[in-house]
């Protein structure tokens, strides 16, 4: 996989120069070689370990402009409190417990198609990723509050080299566990402070405000290749505007949602180094049966999709929208 990093076909270049310089000069050339591979392919690994672990990065379907690669993303996850709030000492404050979790897999493929020495080459790729949360809620009014959270992501991701080409074939066989077709394993520590502002306008209406801060520094714990050893560091600004509106209509005796929201994501360091941008936009909308009763904990269920637009990508999603209240 390659996200949109120029660099990366000078890589390959480097890679290609290995057979054709002097001898004294192999050695010199695939150090920097290794010391570029390793820097790309940790931050990548960090990059698909935020986009299947952190519940604040939409799944779906994701194209890149440049090179043509194609990813999907398929994730389960949420984030809820745990009981009913407590009042903190005499004042009109409360608090309660905040628990959340993710669960992701990616898989994709890169054709480089930008990539004059690989072309006609491929690589797979797939990440599974699982991310656990846990936290407080502070309710400063009934309107205002903040969450601030401590997380933990483990990723699994695997490379896997198709070669269509001689020089490929030679590569792969060179170089395979290590340049190509290689694997690595992944902690992320996810420090992370929200502000959430709601507000209903009338009594079908309401407003919803969210901006939600996360860091993420990821360290390797083991991989096949000898020069994937390392850390990184990212975070992801998600700022987010939601209206849920309650339509006079029914299904099953519960009563019809619709609404949306409109959302920007800042991204920074790592991440926004291996998608090449540092904005993301994506519109979303939904349409659901809420205030459920009876069913266990669930509280809302319908459908959701939502549209993904940055500089060097774009991505689509639908998929179950639930929530469950405990």
């Amino acid at each position: 996989m390659k996200l949109s990093l120029p660099r990366q076909t000078a890589l390959a270049v480097a890679v290609a120069a290995l057979f054709s310089l002097p001898a004294p000069s192999v050695a010199a050339d695939l150090a920097v070689y290794s010391d570029q591979f390793r820097k790309l392919a940790t931050a990548r690994s960090e990059t698909l370990a935020i986009m299947g672990g952190d519940d604040g990065i939409s799944g779906g379907t994701y194209r890149f402009y440049d090179d043509g690669t194609r990813m999907s993303i398929t994730k389960l996850g949420g984030k809820g409190l745990l009981g009913e709030p407590n009042r903190l000492g005499d004042s009109d404050m409360t608090w309660a417990p905040l628990l959340g979790g993710t669960i992701g897999y990616i898989s994709g493929e890169n054709s480089f198609n930008n990539n004059p020495v690989l072309a006609n080459n491929r690589e797979e790729f797939t990440t599974f990723a699982a991310g656990l949360e846990s936290g407080v809620r502070l309710n400063l009014t009934k309107e205002l509050s903040i969450g601030p959270t401590l997380g933990l992501i483990y990723a699994h991701s695997d490379s896997s080299f198709k070669p269509g080409t001689a020089l490929g074939t030679h590569l792969k066989q060179l170089y395979g566990g290590q340049l190509f077709d290689w694997n690595i394993d992944t902690f992320s520590l996810v420090p992370a402070l929200d502000i959430q502002y709601e507000k209903p306008l009338n009594n079908d209406l309401k407003l919803a405000l969210l901006s939600r801060f996360a860091w993420f520094n990821t360290w390797s714990i083991a991989s096949s290749s000898d020069y994937l050893h390392g850390s990184g560091s990212s975070y992801d600004w998600e700022n987010r505007v939601d209206l849920d509106l309650k339509l006079p209509l029914k299904l099953f005796g519960f009563p019809l949602h619709t609404g949306g929201f409109v959302a920007l994501d800042v991204l920074g360091d790592d991440f926004r180094d291996t998608v090449g941008t540092n904005t993301m936009y994506t519109v979303g909308g939904r349409l659901v049966l809420g205030e459920l009763t009876g069913l266990w904990k669930l509280n809302w269920l319908g459908l959701g999709v939502s549209y993904i637009a940055a500089k060097s990508f774009y991505g689509y999603s639908v998929g179950l929208d639930a929530r469950l209240k405990f």
